[in-house]
């Protein structure tokens, strides 16, 4: 029975490296959607919908991970020496997601750094929008009034 709950915590395991590959993808999609000028608000979010499901796909494998382990933790180690293989492969497997991990990390902060620039560039248009549309309010108002001749300066006269 325990051998077949490392065989699982190890298909997990690989099934894991394979959401972090995905992820790393999906990162790589991400920062090209942050780039792309005019900003795609909708792309970014499709991007980060994707993001979301793969993220919950890999709590749910750690979890299923967490609890298998529980159930043959005392086992494995009674008998270290009869699961040897197993979890030296797990621990290999471990060691790779790690890697991914801090790589999956690297790439966060790039993302985040270059969807900052890009929300500051909104920013700074809807900015100038506003100051365009305010001044050509000024302006409009004071043609306006320009045109409007009050009646105290009107000549009287018939």
């Amino acid at each position: 029975m325990t051998e077949n709950y490392l065989q699982i915590m190890t298909e997990s395991l690989e099934k894991k490296l394979d959401v972090l590959d995905r992820i790393s993808e999906v990162n790589k999609r991400q920062f090209e959607a942050s780039t792309k000028r005019p900003f795609d608000m909708e792309a970014y979010d499709a991007v980060m919908d994707e993001k979301g499901a793969l993220i919950e796909e890999l709590n749910h494998l750690d979890e299923g991970f967490t609890s298998t382990y529980e159930l043959v933790r005392e086992e494995v180690q009674k008998e270290p020496e009869k699961y040897r293989q197993k979890v030296l492969r797990m621990q290999e497997l471990v060691r790779e997601a790690v890697d991914k991990s801090v790589s999956i990390e690297a790439q966060e902060k790039r993302n985040k750094a270059s969807i900052d620039v890009a929300l500051d560039t909104m920013r700074k248009e809807i900015r100038e929008r506003k100051v365009s549309a305010s001044a050509a309010t000024k302006y409009y108002s004071a043609v306006s009034r320009l045109n409007n001749v009050d009646p105290q300066l009107m000549d009287r006269k018939n």
